[in-house]
């Protein structure tokens, strides 16, 4: 009886350490752009919670860096050098994961690119590019994976997009564009959702502020400090945990930047160049490398 009692006292204390099913190692949860500044923390505080974590990333050496950060820790990790705007190559990737580790239960779409010039510099390949990478694969990893959500009726899709999908700013008219793309994409595929009664899949849309991450080298913001990867995908997991639709980094961010459509455009403009200083924080912005993870 006492064997009994202790087998049944360990498997509820086991689920309510697995809360969350990913934490449990049972079902995959995959990160796009998973080698890069914020995927890799992100996968590295995925894997400590006990997570099945699947990387995507074109970047073969941050990948093997990101596997390697994790194996250190004695955790296990699959990575893929995975081309997100190659549909047929995600379509195929999706394929191989579902075979050999299962159907995602957490997706998160994070990879992203930002090219730092204006839009008369930017070469016309690294606009489809930036496209293709910010939004476009959205596309693809979510029609991969969403059916095998919908027969579970379970599952999450996690959208990083950013506090310039919501506001523009100087140098960013490819970038920009393509996160507010994202945000639309986001908050209709979750109207979609919600109509057909699919309240089981939860989406959560996360707008951070400039991420110290290297993508915006040289860009000097006047009024607020750049965040550090480690806080974004700490917040990025609580928001996932705590199934939030909405989140911004800063917080107070959700409540400033609808200001915007209610005052005039020429005190709009006003409080962007002489308090923000937006436009100035961007002018020494580093262009893209090509060689850096998304």
């Amino acid at each position: 009886m006492g064997v009994l009692w202790d087998t049944v006292n360990s498997s509820v204390r086991y689920q309510s350490q697995c809360q969350f099913s990913y934490q449990c190692g049972v079902v995959p949860l995959l990160v796009t752009g998973g080698a890069g500044g914020v995927g890799q923390e992100l996968v590295l505080r995925l894997a400590r919670e006990g997570a099945k974590v699947v990387v995507w990333d074109l970047n073969e050496k941050a990948l093997e860096k990101v596997k390697t950060r994790v194996e250190k820790e004695d955790y296990k990790v699959w990575t893929f050098p995975v081309d997100v705007t190659e549909r047929g190559e995600v379509y195929k990737y999706a394929g191989i994961v579902k075979a050999d580790i299962g159907p995602v239960d957490v997706l998160i779409n994070n990879a992203g690119i930002v090219c730092g010039q204006t839009l008369l510099e930017i070469p016309d390949y690294m606009i489809e590019k930036t496209y293709g990478v910010n939004v476009l694969s959205h596309y693809w990893t979510t029609k991969a994976f969403l059916p095998d959500m919908l027969k579970k009726n379970n599952g999450h899709i996690v959208t990083v997009g950013s506090l310039t999908g919501l506001l523009g700013t100087y140098r960013c008219t490819d970038y920009s564009a393509t996160k507010y793309a994202t945000v639309g994409f986001h908050e209709s595929l979750l109207v979609e959702l919600k109509t057909h009664g699919q309240d089981n899949i939860k989406m959560t849309l996360v707008c951070p502020y400039f991420i110290n991450t290297g993508m915006f080298d040289g860009c000097k913001p006047k009024t607020l400090d750049m965040l550090e990867p480690s806080a974004v995908a700490k917040r990025i997991i609580t928001g996932i945990k705590r199934e939030e639709v909405f989140i911004t980094m800063p917080a107070f961010m959700k409540y400033v930047l609808p200001l915007k459509n209610y005052i005039p455009a020429k005190l709009s403009w006003a409080l962007m160049y002489r308090v923000v200083q937006g436009p100035q924080a961007m002018m020494g912005m580093r262009s893209f490398n090509e060689v850096e993870a998304a």
